[in-house]
């Protein structure tokens, strides 16, 4: 960098003529100056010679203090001040050149002050051989020049400077510290260089001191945790190269120029604060935090700052940058580093805004920032790199200029651009690793994404194509255009528009439902995927082509969550305005579905995906023979049927496609037939305990009542007519039988009748009854009301010992069924029906008694022919049913024993009886029911079975409350089969 006008040249000058008249130095082995002793002369040190300035000594000279002999070998060399050293020329000084080795040490102890007009210190020759250390703790001060220089060594590699936490090196009108060849200076402390406040205007009056100055020379300089190095313009600045460790907690800082600057190569290690700015009186002023103007090698975990620049150089206005480097590295380490300028956070260029003479790598984790200017700015045709993993900010609006050349872009996950990127001329490339986002650039040729997942949003084009690399993951949120290829391995989704396409890897349009738009071709090629997701209501991701589509590879398809799959609904996959080459080789599901397939249709320019029935059969995992006829049932429906599609989205939980199936049987209508013929008996048990009464007594007599002793006391009622009622309430259940559910039913009704006697011996009655019948069917969810109407006809006889008992009834019914449909699935609905039916039943029953005294005995023999028709019905619903009109008859013979025996009681008589008997039945003993769900085929379920063999029980008696008036009360109990009932009834006779 040019050096301004150097002030210190006159007060050397006269420092020189005052030298020259002072009397000659003393030579001496050795100096000491005593505690509160104060010496003026002035001493020169040779060979091993040392000099000792003891704590509150005095060294104070007109004249050099201390010269020392460097025209002779000098192995030993030392001055060690702990009190004070002043000179009104130069403190340490040499004279003479020539004498190998040179070994020299200065110690400045704590306290101790080294205090001079012109140099503080200074070697003014070479030292090929030897070593020169400065060991400072205390202050080094020179008024008009350096307070260490070392500018005459041009030997590497034999000067270190160590300035101590609390010593203080100082230049109030020069460079503070110049170190010569190869030194190293070691700071704790504090090294300053000051300058005179410009007061003339004149641009050549600006402070040209630095705090250390390399000149021509290569040197190190290691700014430790509180050290600072300040210059009036440059912190730290050389000629050639410089090489410059900045620790934490360290500060470098240029007050009207470079906090580090250098007019070759350097390189730059700053974990603390480097800074460069403008003073408030100078002309002009370049606040660059470091300016490098050749190859610079910069490491920055801390702060690099330019925070002002005024005036003007070479005609162009000054600028001010966190870095200016003429090529090379640099690299902003952590999320916490910071490359700030005032103009542009980074300038790479000639240093005189012409072409960089060396490529460029920047490397940024942190932030990089251009506070008026450019975040980073490249001026020049190298082939240079930028790789962000963090903010790049440019206060004009431009992010990243990267200038001629064939450039590279790297963006890394989490690297962000506040303001335009521009890849200027040349061939340029970007390449995008990690995952994150990336809002375009403009004049890039190439895009490659490397790895990770990628949001691509605003309008991005890359004239030589982009290249997803396996495991990358683009989504295109703007538009792209260039020819996209998509390797194995990698994805393509997004909402966005692109130009053509080659896909090895995966296409996933969206994020939940969307569509990529394709104003070229598209080309799947063999391997590929296209994931595609859908919704309910027929929405599915889209690919759409304005050219040809070219497809191979295969489909996968997503339902979304929640999502109501419809069997045989089509999904629009891909349209292609040009046409489609070629197919898809499969489609599959990520959802498991036992019963349904996607199977894939063409036409000219569309791709469609629909969901079809499976080789699975809904039975397959039916368990009983109702669940299998009710999954066949449902299968038979035609896609759209809500119970049919229902089914086919279930999955293979046979526990929950059991209970669909039963809850879809409708049972009920089969079961409650059961019911309905077993409470046919009440009927025929009435008219049978009648005709019975009527021809109790002698085979051939009058019936009559009798007393506890056996006189006759009322005569029969044989031979008149009778009017009797009789009521019942029964209660019980017929257990399930693996298919069928368990059936609890309650009945109760009445029936009265009339009846007559027609000579020979004949009898013949009307009678007619209702009854209501509850049943639950509560392992289906279902249940029935029946309201029940009879007429009945009956005729009987007895002669001698034998009774003949023979009628007919006829029975109608209003059924009301409740069945509450529901499963996994399916939100439920309750079905009802209402409907008729009819019981039609002939009876005979003969018995012969058997009298013992007081008591009777009848063994007997009965057989009953009953028929049922039922109604069909329709009950509406998704899952309604509509069911035939249908006939069950069954069949039953009982035999049994009866017996009773006559009792008086207050005044009363009456009968005391019993009955213990075994029924059969045959025929349709277990009845069905045929039904169908909506558009379905026809299907039969059967209820729970008619007993086919039961016990049957009864007890009861019979009571005289008038001559004309009997009253009984009885139980009978029925079990056998899984049936098992308990019923009472209550009958009342007037004979009139």
């Amino acid at each position: 960098m040019p050096k301004f006008l150097d002030h210190a040249a006159p007060a050397a000058l006269v420092a020189t003529m005052a030298a020259a008249m002072t009397p000659m130095a003393a030579s001496a082995a050795s100096v000491t100056v005593g505690s509160g002793q104060t010496d003026t002369k002035r001493y020169t040190l040779s060979g091993s010679d040392s000099a000792q300035i003891a704590n509150g000594g005095t060294l104070d000279t007109s004249g050099t203090a201390l010269t020392l002999n460097a025209g002779a070998a000098a192995p030993g060399l030392s001055v060690q001040n702990a009190g004070t050293l002043r000179s009104g020329n130069r403190g340490i000084d040499t004279s003479g050149s020539g004498g190998s080795p040179f070994i020299f040490t200065l110690n400045n102890l704590a306290g101790a002050a080294i205090d001079t007009s012109d140099d503080a210190v200074r070697i003014n020759t070479d030292v090929p051989v030897g070593r020169i250390v400065v060991d400072n703790a205390g202050t080094i001060t020179s008024q008009t020049g350096q307070a260490i220089d070392f500018d005459k060594i041009d030997t590497a590699g034999n000067v270190v400077i160590n300035n101590r936490a609390g010593g203080l090196i100082q230049a109030m009108d020069a460079d503070a510290v110049r170190p010569g060849e190869g030194g190293v200076v070691n700071n704790d402390g504090r090294i300053i260089s000051y300058a005179p406040a410009n007061t003339s205007g004149d641009p050549d009056d600006d402070p040209s001191n630095d705090g250390v100055d390399l000149q021509g020379h290569a040197a190190t300089v290691n700014n430790n945790a509180g050290g600072l190095i300040s210059g009036a313009r440059h912190g730290i600045t050389s000629d050639v190269d410089v090489n410059v460790s900045n620790a934490a907690g360290g500060t470098i800082i240029g007050r009207n120029g470079s906090g580090v600057g250098s007019d070759g190569d350097g390189t730059v290690v700053n974990y603390g604060t480097i800074t460069g700015a403008v003073d408030t009186t100078s002309v002009n002023g370049d606040g660059d935090g470091v300016d490098i103007d050749g190859n610079a090698s910069i490491t920055n975990y801390g702060t690099i700052q330019g925070v002002g620049a005024k005036g003007e150089k070479d005609g162009s206005a000054n600028t001010s940058e966190g870095v200016a480097v003429g090529g090379g590295t640099i690299r902003n380490m952590t999320a916490g580093s910071l490359i700030s300028g005032q103009t542009n956070g980074i300038l790479v260029d000639d240093s005189n805004a012409g072409n960089a003479p060396a490529p460029t790598v920047i490397v940024n984790n942190g932030t990089i920032r251009g506070v008026a200017g450019f975040g980073i700015k490249l001026i020049g045709n190298q082939a240079d790199s930028v790789t962000n993993a963090g903010l790049i900010q440019g206060g004009n609006g431009l992010a990243l200029d990267m200038g001629g050349g064939d450039d590279t872009l790297v963006v890394q996950g989490g690297g962000r651009f506040d303001g335009l990127v521009d890849g200027g001329a040349g061939t340029d490339t970007v390449r995008l690793v990690g995952s994150g986002s990336f809002a375009g650039a403009s004049n890039f040729e190439l895009l490659n994404i490397s790895g990770g997942a990628w949001i691509l949003t605003g309008s991005q084009q890359y004239a030589n194509g982009i290249t997803v690399a396996s495991g990358g993951s683009l989504d295109v949120q703007g538009s792209l255009a260039g020819m996209l290829d998509v390797g194995a391995g990698a994805v393509l989704d997004g909402n966005g528009t692109l130009g053509s396409a080659r896909v090895a890897g995966t296409v996933s349009p969206g994020h939940s439902i969307g569509t990529l738009t394709f104003t070229g071709n598209y080309t799947q090629l063999p391997g590929s995927t296209y994931q595609a997701e859908i919704a309910s209501g027929g929405q599915s991701d889209l690919i759409s082509v304005a050219g040809t589509a070219t497809l191979d590879g295969s489909v996968v398809v997503t339902p979304l969550p929640g999502t109501q799959v419809a069997p045989g609904l089509r999904y629009t996959l891909l349209s292609a305005g040009q046409g489609i080459d070629g197919s898809y080789a499969s489609a599959t599901s990520t959802a498991s579905f036992v019963f349904l397939q996607p199977d894939l249709y063409y036409d000219a320019n569309h791709v469609y995906l629909q969901f079809d029935r499976n080789a699975t059969r809904y039975a397959d995992f039916a368990q009983t023979r109702n669940q299998r006829a009710a999954a066949n049932a449902a299968d038979s429906q035609p896609n759209g049927q809500v119970v049919h599609d229902t089914i086919a989205l279930m999955g293979d939980d046979e526990s929950a496609l059991r209970e669909a199936y039963d809850s879809l049987s409708g049972e009920i209508h089969a079961s409650l037939k059961s019911a309905l013929i077993e409470n046919s008996q009440y009927t025929r048990d009435a008219i049978n305990d009648r005709l019975r009464s009527a021809f109790a007594g002698d085979a051939s007599g009058p019936i009559r009542t009798a007393s506890a002793a056996g006189v006759d006391t009322l005569p029969g009622a044989a031979d008149r007519g009778a009017v009797w009622a009789q009521a019942y309430g029964s209660w019980g259940g017929i257990d399930g039988n693996g298919n069928a559910a368990r059936l609890d039913r309650n009945v109760g009704g009445f029936i009265v009748g009339a009846d007559f006697p027609l000579g020979r011996g004949w009898r013949a009655g009307l009678a007619a009854g209702y009854d209501h019948s509850d049943l639950d069917l509560d392992g289906r969810a279902s249940g029935a009301g029946i309201d029940s109407y009879t007429v009945a006809a009956y005729t009987g006889t007895r002669m001698g010992p034998w009774g003949l008992r023979l009628g007919a009834a006829s029975t109608w019914h209003d059924i009301d069924t409740t069945r509450n449909v529901g499963f996994a699935g399916f939100a439920g609905e309750t079905d009802k029906a209402s409907y008729g039916g009819n019981t039609a039943q002939l009876f005979a029953e003969t018995g012969y008694t058997i009298e013992r005294g007081a008591s009777t005995f009848e063994p007997f023999v009965g057989l009953a022919y009953t028929n049922l028709h039922t109604r069909g019905f329709d009950e509406g619903g998704d899952a309604g049913l509509s069911g035939r009109s249908d006939n069950t008859g069954v069949t039953t013979s009982t035999v049994g024993l009866r017996a009773s025996t006559r009792f008086d009681a207050g005044g009363k008589s009456g009968v005391l009886r019993g009955m213990l008997g075994w029924r059969h039945a045959f025929g349709d003993t277990t009845p069905t029911a045929t039904q169908s769900l909506p558009a379905g085929s026809p299907f039969t379920v059967a209820g729970v079975p008619v007993a086919v063999d039961a016990a049957i029980i009864q007890v009861g008696f019979d009571l005289n409350l008038t001559t004309r008036v009997k009253a009984g009360l009885s139980y009978t109990g029925q079990l056998g089969d899984g049936v098992h009932q308990n019923g009472v009834m209550a009958a009342l006779k007037v004979a009139f």
